[in-house]
């Protein structure tokens, strides 16, 4: 019961960490341009305009993501309750790489929006 739980906690994390950064993303993006934290692509580091849509969009993404992801992750988690350490860590992977599939769609949806949006020099398209 104990791995379980340290999975179930493993596998929450991600979700919730969506779920927050998201959240601080969309309502207070870092306020400069930088190389250590925020959502950090060419595209986005344009200006400031670009980085600040950027984040607002990944911001959403991550946290609609979060919230989907979390009632998921839960309800796989309890389908191995009473199972062996080796299922529990197998259902635990699968779940995780998941995850990291739905971060990554996650920048490729932004990108495009911001192409959508923006020129290659970082002006709005009218």
């Amino acid at each position: 019961m104990g791995f379980w739980i340290f999975m179930l906690v493993n596998e929450l994390l991600l979700p919730f960490l969506m779920i927050g950064f998201g959240r601080s993303f969309q309502k207070h993006p870092p306020k400069k341009i930088n190389p250590v934290y925020g959502y950090r692509t060419k595209m986005s580091s344009l200006n400031m305009e670009t980085w600040n849509y950027a984040h607002t969009c990944c911001g959403s993404i991550w946290q609609r993501s979060g919230c989907a992801m979390s009632p998921v992750v839960l309800l796989c988690m309890v389908f191995t309750l009473g199972k062996s350490n080796r299922v529990i860590g197998i259902v635990g992977t699968v779940i995780l790489l998941v995850q990291v599939g739905v971060m990554l769609l996650s920048v490729a949806a932004t990108e495009r929006k911001l192409h959508k949006t923006f020129d290659l020099n970082g002006h709005r398209k009218e």
